[in-house]
């Protein structure tokens, strides 16, 4: 299966109308989103609702579908599982498996959006989640007009970091880059590497992200389409190449600490935060990979 001229629309939409349990399988990402790119390389993404989660959290229906070479599963949006198969001709396809229930709550919720401040805190972080995701585009494959009704209630959202999320990135960033960079120094590599790549390039990336969208530029999260979006020397900053060698490590760390530092500062300034100052890192840092040279 290497597109959907091979019939992988027809196999899924097929699979899904088989089974009972499965009140409605919402077809979302890209390439149901007005204007989005698809090429090859896009995957597809469905919101798999059924009245048994529990037979779907494992991954083995991925096999009922077609050719499935492997699959995987994560957590996703709070305590949902999503379920990644690779299928024949490298096909991606992504289930997040939700309970009909859940999804009932969530979207009648949404009908009545200036209640949200009488909402509890898991309700909001489900609608919000909910909605960053489906509300760019999607399309019922199985559910009819009564999913329709239900889903064309979403609204675009977007996560916004608030000054204390911003202060818990910033903290998690300055002291694992301490932390990696002591690995470096006491020869453990690949432990300063996993850090490096694991931590800090993911927290820069989402740094970025927010900063993008608060100057009026279009972000991704997960550093997706980011050749796009960031700056020149934003690009520059994220030109992350490590190998396992502590002068090649600690030259890496001093490019991200770089650009983490003026993206944090950026977005502080932007929303009126102080922003902190990892000064004393900074020096920490430069001091090691000069006495290296």
């Amino acid at each position: 299966m290497s597109g959907e001229s091979d019939g992988w629309n027809e196999s899924v939409c097929k699979w899904a109308q088989s089974r009972p349990d499965i009140r409605a399988l919402i077809q979302i990402g890209s390439r149901v989103q007005a204007g989005a790119r698809v090429d090859a390389w896009s995957d597809y993404d469905y919101h798999l609702v059924t009245s048994r989660p529990a037979l779907y959290r494992d991954g083995s229906f991925t096999r009922e579908i077609g050719k499935c070479w492997v699959s995987g599963t994560q957590i996703a949006f709070g305590n949902a599982v999503k379920v990644t198969a690779i299928y024949e001709g490298a096909l991606e396809a992504d289930f997040v498996v939700l309970s009909s229930m859940d999804m009932r709550i969530v979207l009648a919720a949404m009908r009545w959006p200036s209640t949200a401040r009488f909402w509890p805190r898991v309700l909001r972080a489900g609608v919000e989640s909910f909605s960053i995701v489906a509300a760019p585009g999607w399309r019922v494959i199985k559910g009819g007009q009564k999913w329709e009704r239900r889903y064309s209630r979403v609204r675009p959202q977007r996560s916004v970091l608030t000054q204390a999320q911003h202060g818990e990135l910033c903290g998690e960033f300055w002291t694992q880059l301490v932390w990696a960079a002591k690995k470096a120094q006491r020869g453990e590599l690949r432990a300063s590497q996993r850090a490096l790549h694991v931590h800090l390039v993911e927290n820069t990336l989402r740094m970025l992200q927010e900063q993008a969208l608060l100057e009026g530029r279009k972000a991704h999260p997960l550093g997706r389409r980011a050749e796009g979006w960031l700056t020149a020397e934003q690009l520059a900053g994220t030109e992350i190449e490590s190998v396992p060698s502590a002068p090649d490590l600690l030259a890496a760390l001093d490019r991200i600490a770089g650009t983490f530092a003026s993206s944090s500062a950026a977005v502080a300034a932007i929303r009126g935060w102080k922003a902190p100052r990892p000064d004393e890192v900074l020096a920490w840092l430069s001091s090691i990979g000069k006495a290296r040279q």
